[in-house]
């Protein structure tokens, strides 16, 4: 039982750094790359308008249209890009370290 509430807790640790990390590169990308960064909020821009502009029932437009924006996609894509990066760092210290990762169900 103490090896999975170890798992929850690191699981979660690592949603949270992962969120973190997000918003560090998002705001990295902002002050040093704004022309990179304009680009993607016109690209979340139109993934938003596509999305939205679908033929939605008006009960189900009206949640969209407050849940989905254009900070929110790009938020989502650097914390996606930023949780791939962190799995591939950990499992390279595995690797290098000769550790083998536990697999999720053992038989």
């Amino acid at each position: 039982m103490h090896t999975l509430s170890a798992r929850f807790f690191l699981s979660l640790g690592n949603v949270f750094f992962s969120l973190i990390l997000g918003a560090v590169a998002l705001a990295f990308c902002l002050f040093y790359f704004p022309d990179t960064t304009l680009q993607l909020f016109k690209w979340a821009g139109s993934i938003r308008e596509g999305l939205i502009s679908g033929n939605w029932p008006a009960r189900y437009e009206v949640i969209l249209r407050a849940l989905v924006d254009e900070r929110q996609i790009v938020y989502m894509g650097f914390v996606l890009a930023t949780r791939i990066l962190v799995g591939v760092i950990i499992m390279l210290i595995y690797r290098v370290a000769g550790r083998r990762t536990e697999s999720e169900f053992p038989m």
